[in-house]
């Protein structure tokens, strides 16, 4: 599920004024679940998916995501977690292999770094399913500053080679609108 989306079914929620309401998504039917349902909710939010399997669970304040949210496979899995301030990406997120599309790596981490206001800053470190490194970003306030890679066997990249997949990266992440969560909810 993408930012965009989310975004899009809370929009259609406030407006309608609904506690509980099933949204129309990619021919999905998910069901949203509010603690409140002011003009601006606030409180728990959980989100189901057609078969009311829990896909989302988080916190909303004054209508915007807040706190630290956790994404759910469709067998239970935690595959994702993140946090936000505000409605912005801030604090620690975290990525994590699921069983449906990376059979054997189950719970093995796939992604961790560090959003401040919206952007990565700090070291991103993305992992093989196996468990091995593959790719190390360094981001200043958004912008990234270097990288490293690795082969699946362990051995660093050239400097070449690191840049182009830190650059790959860092495009899918700006892409997906989501810093890669897109990407992490859909394994």
């Amino acid at each position: 599920m993408n930012t965009r989306n989310f975004s899009l079914a809370l929009l259609a929620l406030m407006l309608a004024g609904c506690v509980t309401t099933t949204v129309l998504n990619d021919a999905s039917k998910w069901t949203i679940e509010l603690a409140s349902s002011e003009p601006s909710p606030s409180g728990a939010c959980r989100i189901y998916d057609d078969l009311h399997r829990l896909m989302l669970d988080g916190t909303l304040a004054s209508g915007k995501m807040d706190g630290t949210w956790t994404s759910t496979g469709s067998d239970g899995t935690r595959l994702a977690t993140w946090s936000y301030r505000q409605g912005v990406r801030h604090g620690p997120v975290k990525m994590w292999y699921g069983p449906l599309a990376y059979p054997g790596a189950e719970g093995h981490i796939k992604l961790e770094g560090t959003f401040v206001d919206g952007a990565y800053d700090g070291i991103v470190t993305r992992f093989y399913p196996s468990g091995m490194r593959q790719c190390m970003r360094v981001y200043e306030h958004g912008v990234l500053r270097s990288s490293q890679s690795w082969s699946q066997s362990g051995s660093e990249a050239s400097p070449a080679v690191a840049a182009r997949e830190a650059d790959f990266e860092h495009k899918q992440d700006r892409k997906s609108g989501s810093a890669g969560m897109a990407r992490a909810i859909s394994s």
